[in-house]
């Protein structure tokens, strides 16, 4: 649609500018064309392809399929890439600043001194305070060298007012990491409960 009125614009500028010597509306379909032309390369950009790197693919594979390649890279690109070795990443009852996810290594979920889960690549950390807006229910501690990616949980609120569908998707996304990990916590605590 913008290229067939980008195309009218062009008959018009032609027209009223060498045919009908009207230069004003020559102009303002001058102005049109540059617009619907700028428009034309906009949704050119967007919708052509971009490659995920081939590290985190399997991470988009598994858990962002929902989202396109760019909104993913997009989403990626807003967080922020981090080493420790040994740290509490969430202390239980504290509200939480950040959504992890794990690119590599182990980090182990506990309450009451008890771990009831362990998390591993490409499971998020925070999800359950960044949807619920409540303190952390559990403490999430890494005894060996973790890697992840965090994101600010004010700056991915920003993001439902300004880009609602991407907001959308991504709380899709993690309410389905999130009943994974509950259905799989209630699997354990069965068979535990079994083999008492």
């Amino acid at each position: 649609l913008r290229i067939i009125l980008s195309f009218a614009n062009v008959l018009q500028v032609v027209y009223q500018f060498g045919y009908n010597n009207n230069p004003d509306i020559a102009l303002w379909n001058s102005l049109f064309l540059f617009i619907n032309i700028v428009q034309v390369a906009k949704i050119l950009k967007e919708r052509s392809p971009v490659k995920i790197p081939d590290e985190i693919e399997d991470i988009y594979r598994t858990k962002f399929s929902d989202m396109t390649q760019r909104e993913f890279l997009y989403f990626w690109n807003i967080g922020m890439q981090k080493n420790v070795k040994s740290c509490s990443l969430i202390k239980e009852g504290d509200y939480q600043k950040s959504l992890f996810l794990i690119l590599s290594g182990n980090a182990e979920v506990s309450r009451d001194s008890r771990v009831i889960a362990t998390l591993h690549r490409s499971e998020f950390v925070g999800e359950i305070s960044f949807i619920t807006k409540e303190p952390a229910s559990a403490d999430v501690d890494t005894k060996s060298k973790l890697y992840y990616i965090e994101w600010d949980q004010n700056e991915l609120r920003h993001l439902k007012s300004s880009n609602p569908s991407f907001w959308t998707k991504l709380n899709q996304i993690l309410g389905e990491d999130l009943a994974k990990k509950i259905k799989h916590n209630s699997i354990v605590t069965t068979e535990e409960t079994q083999r008492a």
